[in-house]
């Protein structure tokens, strides 16, 4: 069989249709080749159509060998990967891709709990993730060369959105404009989105943050403020989709953080979005709507409101802005913090006046009875005093009479 012939036979192709989505088909067009190259080799079968047939012609068997004949090929299949000291994620890619083969066919395949345990490699042994902190994204906003490059990382980190998403979106999908054409959103509000995702086709509900809004109204005013078409696009004006944004970030990263570039995967930043949620104690069920996880059970019966994704995203964007305590959220909450420190040692001062007012209205009754004792007793003595010179007027008068 060619290279590509295995694309045109009828199983493979029903297999595609049933699919649907265009990345997930590339993706399993990468990955199903190797597994067939590996049936090739190792048993009789050369094509897809082989496998299907075979697969049905063992599931009629009472021989439970040849009844999970498949399932076994599988499980060695698995096994070769891992001598190939391929990571876990990339194994369990490889084995995803033939399960959906067999299972979209409809004859699935069917293993024991942990028959298909995928072992770590050495690789895995060792910890390279980095899930970027707010204080490495804020480095790296400042060492984008211009507006769209850091809508584009704002628009990752502090939304939650995948690139495949962020390069799809379409200016015609937000209510930047009015009915006059002119831009509608306040700089002070974050702007609710609601979109299905790409790779799951779930939807997820978030927000634009207002820094990201305020990146996106400088790149389309560059560009002339247009109506349509996508949202963000490269320097030829085509559609920057996920390689254009993961080369465009590599170039930031490695101006900033040289030694770590490597470790680098934009996918992280949605990874930092969740950080950001759980840091704002955003309950899962709300967490799953903001990311577009499908919730469990029958919790994914009843709709997320727009009102609560805005106070769970409120809550949670304190831990993912970037312009730090300069931004005017941060502000706000240090005015807050020092008006209520304010109003509580304002409330005690005037508690304590009126303590001390009270106590000066008692002194002050008691300084009036006082004035007024001193003023009767004033009048007394006044009034002896007066007697006393009328007395000795008539005693100077009877004198005098007495002489002549």
């Amino acid at each position: 069989m060619n290279n590509n012939d295995w694309l045109n036979d009828k199983y493979v192709q029903n297999w595609f249709q049933l699919l649907g989505n265009k990345r997930t088909i590339k993706n399993y067009t990468n990955d199903f080749p190797k597994f067939l190259s590996y049936i090739q080799e190792t048993t009789e079968h050369k094509t897809p159509t082989d496998i299907i047939n075979s697969r049905l012609e063992h599931l009629t068997t009472k021989d439970l060998l040849k009844r999970n004949y498949w399932e076994q090929q599988v499980i060695k299949y698995k096994n070769s990967l891992e001598e190939k000291n391929l990571r876990m994620a990339t194994v369990h890619g490889h084995i995803r891709t033939i399960m959906s083969f067999f299972s979209k066919n409809g004859v699935k395949l069917l293993f024991s709990r942990g028959e298909l345990k995928i072992n770590p490699s050495e690789k895995d042994k060792v910890d390279s993730e980095w899930i970027p902190e707010n204080g490495d994204v804020r480095i790296l906003y400042r060492l984008c060369d211009n507006a769209r490059d850091r809508a584009v990382l704002l628009t990752l980190y502090q939304s939650g959105f995948s690139e495949v998403d962020v390069g799809s979106m379409n200016i015609e999908d937000f209510p930047f404009y009015d009915d006059s054409g002119n831009w509608q959103i306040p700089s002070t509000e974050d702007l609710y989105h609601k979109r299905r995702r790409e790779k799951t086709n779930q939807w997820q509900q978030t927000c634009i943050s207002r820094e990201a809004l305020e990146e996106i109204r400088i790149m389309l005013q560059s560009r002339g403020f247009p109506k349509t078409g996508y949202l963000f696009v490269s320097f030829r004006g085509e559609q920057l989709g996920v390689r254009g944004i993961n080369d465009m970030l590599k170039g930031v990263v490695q101006k900033g953080f040289n030694g770590k570039a490597k470790l680098w995967k934009t996918k992280h930043l949605r990874d930092a979005f969740m950080n950001g949620l759980h840091q704002g104690k955003v309950t899962q069920e709300v967490k799953d709507s903001m990311v577009g996880h499908k919730r469990e059970g029958a919790r994914n019966d009843y709709a997320i409101t727009e009102q609560t994704i805005r106070v769970a995203y409120e809550s949670a964007f304190k831990f993912l802005t970037i312009n730090g305590y300069g931004s005017t959220s941060r502000k706000l909450e240090e005015i807050e913090k020092k008006f209520d420190a304010q109003t509580l040692t304002l409330t005690e001062i005037i508690t304590e006046l009126r303590t001390e007012n009270k106590q000066l209205k008692v002194q002050l009754a008691e300084i009036a009875t006082a004035q007024t004792g001193m003023q009767n007793e004033m009048k007394m003595i006044r009034s002896e005093q007066s007697g006393i010179k009328n007395e000795m007027a008539l005693r100077r008068t009877v004198k005098s009479k007495k002489n002549e």
